[in-house]
């Protein structure tokens, strides 16, 4: 992958991951085909997440969207645990979210 598209992927994604661990050099070595599948994945948004986990998360959607299905169930059977699920995934769900993403990159990364 060449180093301007790496930069256009780091500028439009870079909130998408967690700080500091997106492997830039793992990048540079994209093969086509690690590229194209790169392009055409479709990456969770943190903020938007969250606004899914403020107003449907005693429903377990938020965790639904980031496939994290047995939490899902679990939140949605328990009414976002009681609500007090529901309250710490407003500050815990975008962390995980970003989480997720980064293990799809890594996915590319190791095809």
């Amino acid at each position: 992958m060449e180093a301007d598209k790496v930069d256009k992927f780091l500028l439009a994604n870079e909130s998408k991951f967690p700080e500091y661990e997106i492997p830039i050099h793992r990048l540079l070595n994209f093969t086509p085909e690690q590229e194209l599948i790169l392009e055409t994945t479709r990456f969770k948004r943190p903020g938007r997440i969250l606004l899914v986990s403020i107003f449907f998360g005693t429903l377990g959607i938020d965790r639904f969207l980031i496939g994290d299905i047995v939490k899902g169930i679990i939140k949605l059977l328990t009414g976002g645990g009681l609500g007090i699920w529901w309250l710490a995934d407003w500050f815990m769900i975008t962390g995980v979210a970003k989480r997720k993403n980064m293990e799809k990159l890594n996915q590319i990364i190791n095809i």
